[in-house]
């Protein structure tokens, strides 16, 4: 038996070429979609890495706004504290400007008894008679055993 060649039929020679090309196709698409996932693969990688970045860079601003903050806080309490003590000197000069300038030398002459200043030395220094001189010397004199 002799192997005879039989021509197609022109629908078969179509069908066929249809074949080739949709075989074609088939193997295009399936590269398309292995290049699309690989292309999604590398997004998600910047995406994970930026996200990280990110997620980063707000913890370390979240750090740095509290050290801020407590800094912040330091400072108001010395601030306050200085303001206190900057009030507290204030009454304390307004006092002292009200005070009655003739306790001023009584104070003055009482220190001078203290450091063994003579009673002339006393009235000298103060401007006080002899009679309130010799009575702060009692007053505030130490004894000869301290």
């Amino acid at each position: 038996m002799e192997m005879q060649f039989i021509a197609p039929t022109l629908y078969e020679s179509i069908l066929l070429v249809l074949v080739v090309v949709l075989s074609l196709l088939i193997v295009w698409l399936f590269k398309q979609i292995r290049s699309l996932q690989q292309g999604i693969k590398n997004l998600e990688a910047k995406y994970d890495s930026r996200l990280e970045e990110t997620v980063s860079s707000v913890r370390n601003f979240a750090h740095q706004q509290n050290e801020e903050q407590a800094r912040n806080l330091v400072v108001t309490r010395h601030i306050q504290a200085l303001q206190g003590k900057f009030d507290d000197l204030e009454n304390q000069l307004r006092e002292v400007k009200l005070q009655d300038p003739s306790l001023r030398l009584y104070q003055r002459a009482a220190e001078l008894v203290k450091q063994g200043a003579s009673i002339e030395e006393i009235m000298e220094a103060c401007d006080i008679p002899r009679a309130e001189a010799e009575m702060l010397s009692m007053v505030h004199r130490q004894p000869a055993g301290s």
